[in-house]
């Protein structure tokens, strides 16, 4: 999997992208589409107020913070180390597992692209559970593990699996992660984790508008996923948890 901040990097699609045959064909067949980041972020403003603390966990380059900390009573970002390209806003680095908050003081916990990478489920979610206070929010997007696009991927070795989604994207083999993929079934979120109780968990599914190549694989693929029984197999999964 790749990092939260380069995944960031390729959600907007380039001009070369949107203007392929593959890509206006497949804005005929699925108007409706929308990137993942697109409902993520939606979602997450959804959540952000003048009284909100927030904390985005592996924050990867801190984009999310630097873009609406200011929406927010105090937001910053947590990864294990710090980010070349990080941008500016309140960052700490510590291991999600020992985060630098008072017990009950946080309103708000973000995992984008993070939760496939954790190797200790339920442990790596306690520290979440301590830091949120009652009413607390943890909002997830991860990768569903039983999507063809997720699972075949995963038979690889790893470093083979490095190599192709490198080239793939055009990023540096050291940037793509190891995934464990420990929490990741819809009916695995959808049970919740300890006092972190499900609200809402959604199946999306999205097309590389800016990669022609591969646009008619993937956009068939969800196309394909559209189909009700289908559904499940969809490849990324987008999670509302409330602390009771």
């Amino acid at each position: 999997m790749l990092s939260p901040n380069l995944m960031n990097a390729h959600a907007e699609t380039t001009r070369e992208g949107r203007n392929s045959a593959a890509a206006r064909l497949f804005r005929r067949l699925a108007p409706h589409h929308r990137y993942r980041w697109e409902i993520y972020d939606e979602r997450l403003l959804s959540f952000l107020g003048a009284d909100t603390i927030w904390v985005d966990a592996g924050c990867g380059g801190n984009d999310h913070v630097a873009r609406w900390g200011e929406k927010v009573r105090f937001a910053v970002g947590v990864d294990v180390a710090d980010h070349p390209s990080r941008t500016a806003g309140p960052f700490a680095v510590a291991d999600l597992r020992h985060m630098p908050f008072r017990t009950g003081s946080v309103s708000l916990v973000t995992l984008r692209m993070v939760a496939e990478h954790l190797r200790h489920v339920p442990e790596d979610f306690r520290e979440i559970d301590r830091i949120l206070a009652p009413g607390g929010r943890l909002i997830v997007l991860t990768t569903n593990r039983w999507s063809p696009v997720i699972a075949l991927p995963r038979l690889l070795p790893h470093a083979l699996r490095k190599r192709i989604l490198a080239r793939l994207f055009g990023v540096r083999d050291d940037d793509v992660l190891p995934a464990f993929h420990r929490f990741n079934t819809p009916a695995r979120m959808r049970r919740g984790i300890g006092r972190l109780r499900a609200e809402s968990v959604d199946l999306l599914e999205q097309a590389p508008l800016d990669r022609p190549a591969l646009l008619p694989l993937f956009g068939t693929w969800y196309l394909v996923s559209q189909i009700p029984l289908l559904r499940s197999l969809r490849s990324n999964m987008l999670g509302v948890f409330r602390k009771v």
